[in-house]
């Protein structure tokens, strides 16, 4: 047991040491942002991965298994759909947006001022929820894993991933991200192998389980089960630190085949972490939902395997935490404090920008402990994103022309709608709000974008038309007379 914590710790140990080199680099706020198109094909594809598989797309995903079978795996797909969509039709108009490194940043240069400050709040907010559910699932890893309480989990994840995202930024974290992706690429599938050596094959774990397991709408509605396959599609679509890596690619074709390989990988992952949760209900490991995974990480691997899938585990919650945290800060910073103060100086910018990626892992925290379910908090989180932002940002993307009272007005329209079916009608049908609110969001731009269009053909209908040939002009000549010319 003592050499797979050593080898956990020799894990956190190398995160630590590369955030810290990282930070002696970062000399500017551009530096913190990583902006610029810096980064090929394979470092975007293997940094989305490892962003996007998160505590809720890992152990949350085999709990959910665990309980009641396929059917949140089968709704994982609608983001692997996202993903190829995002990487086929919509990243090829990230060259629109040259110079751009935040998604407030495109908002801003789509729609205004006001709008990218609108913007900027509210992907703190998501981005804030998102690093809260992680934290809530890195407390339970380390509970599980190491025998440690729940709250000396959270506050030793907490305080890993604060060292390096705030001492080095998004630099540092993609570099960990390189790191992550290759545990998680390999931890999960060797977790799972060793699972099925013991249950005997893939049949028996299958036998094992009951026959309402196979059931997509077990345990929930057919409604319901297709709003969570949209809430998966829609909740982080170009979700904040996502764009980020699509703004920072040295070009769209290659940014384009990062996310569709991204999107591809996702599919056999989600699969692999359901099976592990059916994997766990069949040795009947623990009777608890959300320790599955780490319980049974305890359960089949000999020591030394057990210590590298026990790093993979903590590494896929530290690679989701650690870009959302950027994504809050950059999103406070530079989308809504520096429109408000455009004197502001790089070096407070700097400041400011560790000083809230700092708080905003507090906050954290909080939000982990205040809502203990993970799949709840990737929810919540999920109606500041897409009943909000994601339609507009996808149309900017697409190089739709609207302009900042279309953005208002859906944004509007997306809140209420949210707020009033989540919290006033609680959920009818089991559909979730987010769902609502983003098809809300969508009629009302679609509609003040009409108007707009409308408005800017009637605009350009009123200016009279320039005559075709200008009447002739006689110019006078001021230039000195040379010798032997004279005046006639």
């Amino acid at each position: 047991m003592w050499l797979d914590i050593g080898i956990v710790l020799l894990y956190l140990a190398v995160l630590v040491g590369m955030g810290l080199r990282g930070g002696r680099q970062v000399k500017s706020a551009g530096d913190f942002t990583a902006s610029g198109g810096r980064y090929g094909t394979l470092v975007l594809f293997a940094s989305l991965s490892a962003s996007f598989i998160g505590g809720g797309y890992s152990s949350g995903n085999a709990a959910r298994a665990f309980e009641n079978g396929i059917g949140t795996t089968l709704a994982l797909f609608g983001f692997s759909l996202a993903m190829i969509l995002i990487g086929r039709f919509i990243v090829p108009g990230v060259g629109r947006f040259s110079g751009v490194s935040t998604a407030g940043g495109v908002i801003g240069r789509a729609y205004g001022r006001r709008a990218r400050v609108l913007s900027g709040l509210f992907i703190f907010l998501c981005s804030a929820g998102m690093v809260g559910a992680q934290m809530e699932a890195i407390g339970l890893v380390f509970h599980v894993l190491l025998g440690v309480k729940p709250l000396t989990g959270v506050l030793i994840g907490f305080g890993i991933v604060l060292v390096y995202s705030t001492a080095g930024g998004l630099q540092s974290v993609i570099a960990a991200d390189m790191v992550q992706f290759t545990l998680l690429a390999v931890g999960m599938p060797l977790l799972l192998v060793m699972s099925l050596l013991r249950a005997g094959s893939v049949g028996a774990v299958l036998d094992a389980v009951p026959d309402a397991y196979f059931n997509p709408f077990n345990g929930t509605t057919p409604a319901a089960f297709f709003s969570l396959f949209l809430t998966m599609m829609l909740g982080e679509a170009l979700a904040p630190p996502y764009t980020q890596r699509l703004l920072i690619g040295r070009s769209p074709r290659s940014t384009a085949k990062a996310t569709i390989l991204s999107g591809l990988f996702s599919i056999p992952f989600f699969v692999i972490t359901g099976l592990i949760g059916l994997s766990a209900y069949a040795l009947q490991v623990t009777d608890t939902a959300a320790a599955a995974m780490p319980t049974l990480i305890q359960s089949v691997l000999p020591v030394g395997l057990r210590g590298i899938v026990m790093a993979a585990m903590v590494s896929i919650i530290l690679s989701a935490a650690d870009g959302f945290l950027n994504s809050a800060a950059v999103g406070l910073v530079c989308d809504t404090l520096l429109p408000l103060r455009p004197g502001m100086s790089d070096k407070t910018q700097l400041f400011l920008l560790r000083a809230v990626n700092l708080l905003t892992g507090l906050a954290a925290v909080a939000v982990a402990f205040a809502v203990p379910d993970i799949f709840d908090i990737l929810v919540l989180a999920y109606s500041f994103w897409c009943p909000l932002i994601l339609v507009p940002l996808a149309a900017a993307f697409l190089g739709i022309r609207s302009d900042g009272r279309a953005f208002r007005t859906a944004l509007l329209a997306g809140l209420l709608s949210t707020l009033v079916w989540n919290y006033l009608l609680h959920r009818p049908f089991g559909i979730d709000g987010a769902v609502v609110g983003t098809a809300c969001n969508l009629l009302a731009f679609s509609l003040r974008t009409r108007q707009f269009r409308r408005r800017t053909l009637t605009a350009r209908r009123d200016v009279s038309p320039l005559p075709r040939r200008l009447p002739s002009v006689q110019y006078i000549s001021f230039r000195q007379k040379g010798p032997g010319e004279h005046s006639k």
